[in-house]
């Protein structure tokens, strides 16, 4: 018995030439995954690693996914859209949130020093 085989267009099977991106170019899922009901998102593909760690019903797989939930937060706070993206953010984010804490510890030095030297 053979199977019945469709005429099949060139049209058909026609590849686009970022389809397959060379070494070292950064596609990530959230860019190719279809539309199934699957993750499109970094922050949606972080999510569903975490169910996957919390369907071990451990404490261990719990801890997981609530790790990766929280990471899935921090993707979303951020708005990246890549690894990368997200990394380079949260690196802005911890030097802005380390000046504010060097600047409010020279105004307290500084307020301190005053004091001191008022009193004097």
């Amino acid at each position: 018995m053979t199977s019945p085989s469709l005429p099949m267009a060139s049209e058909g099977l026609s590849i686009l030439p970022d389809a397959f991106p060379f070494p070292g170019e950064g596609r990530y899922p959230s860019e190719t995954v279809a539309a199934h009901g699957q993750p499109r998102t970094l922050a949606e593909i972080v999510d569903h690693e975490a169910m996957g760690y919390r369907a071990w019903g451990t404490p261990t797989g719990e801890f997981l996914a609530r790790q990766m939930e929280r990471l899935a937060q921090l993707i979303r706070w951020t708005g990246a859209t890549d690894p990368i993206e997200h990394e380079a953010r949260m690196e802005v984010w911890d030097e802005e949130i380390r000046q504010q804490w060097f600047d409010r510890g020279y105004h307290e030095g500084w307020e301190a020093g005053r004091r001191a030297v008022i009193r004097d």
